[in-house]
Order: C-alpha cells, then sequence, then structure tokens
C-alpha cells in the first residue's frame, strides 16, 4: 500500500501550505527543499523515513532517487598548501603534477575526479565516494611538518605547532 524512503544521511521535515507540500532534506552539510503536490499522500515515520502511498508515489520516488544519488555519490574536498616551492600543472584531462620543489615530480592520474584550481595555494577536489583513497594519498605526498605548519592539508583543517629544542 505504501512506499518507504529511508535516508541513512540525512534527516527528513514536512511543511505544508494551500498548494503544495514542501519536503526539506537535509544533513550538516547540505540542504535542500523539494516541492511536491498537495494531491499526494506522504506520512513522516520518523526523522529519516518518510512513506509515500503507492499509486502516486511513482514520479516522486524516481525523482528523489536521481537527486539523492548527487549526494551520496560525490563528495567535495579543499585542499590548501602552506609553503614555498609548490606548484601545480594540470598536464590533461585526467592527469595531475605536482611540483614541491624537489628533484622527483609527482604525478597523479585519476578517474572520475574533478579538480580545479582556486588560488596558488588552494584546490577545489570532487570525487567518488569510492575514491576517498585518492585524497589521501594526495595528502599524503606532503604531510604537514609539525615544526613549521608546512605542507598540504585540507582547508579548515585545525594544525598544532610543536616547539623546537633550545
Amino acid at each position: 500500500m505504501y512506499n518507504t524512503i529511508s535516508l541513512s544521511n540525512f534527516k527528513i521535515s514536512i511543511f505544508l501550505s494551500k498548494k503544495c507540500i514542501y519536503l526539506y532534506i537535509y544533513n550538516k552539510t547540505y540542504h535542500c527543499m523539494i516541492k511536491i503536490n498537495r494531491n499526494l499522500k506522504i506520512n513522516l515515520k520518523d526523522n529519516k523515513t518518510i512513506e509515500i502511498k503507492k499509486k502516486d508515489s511513482e514520479g516522486i520516488i524516481k525523482t528523489l532517487n536521481l537527486f539523492l544519488k548527487q549526494f551520496y555519490f560525490y563528495e567535495f574536498t579543499k585542499i590548501k598548501f602552506t609553503g614555498k616551492g609548490y606548484k601545480i600543472k594540470k598536464n590533461t584531462s585526467k592527469s595531475m603534477v605536482l611540483l614541491f620543489n624537489r628533484a622527483h615530480t609527482t604525478t597523479l592520474w585519476w578517474k572520475n575526479i574533478f579538480i580545479k584550481k582556486l588560488k596558488k595555494y588552494k584546490m577545489y577536489i570532487k570525487y567518488n565516494y569510492k575514491q576517498l583513497k585518492v585524497i589521501n594519498t594526495i595528502l599524503n605526498i606532503r604531510p604537514i611538518n609539525i615544526f613549521t605548519k608546512k605542507g598540504l592539508r585540507k582547508s579548515r583543517q585545525i594544525l598544532f605547532k610543536k616547539k623546537g629544542k633550545k
């Protein structure tokens, strides 16, 4: 009789108006409001599950699934570099060269990752949830030095500086 949609990473709220129903989907980083026809029968089971009457639900379930796939499949990260002698070069659409003032250059090849250079020391990376290892690999190419705070890090990452010997 009812189709249930359960969203483990999101919370759901329903707002009613005279003309339509608003489905508000949110978590810590994302929020979205979807406008739905008032004739559709929707029940909120708990904060993460909704029930939709079966005969009316075909179109809305397809729309919700297509929309929510974007959040489940892609992550976003800003990576920042502090220090001198740093360059990013994009050779092709699937390779990137990181130069860290060393004799050996580091070249990365990827699949299904979008990299955009924001500034000289910042880059924006959009990647698949399966490629979480790629971000960790990029960050481990030039890890943070605890004495000077120089190296690759995620944006807004808290850094602690260690005092040297005197």
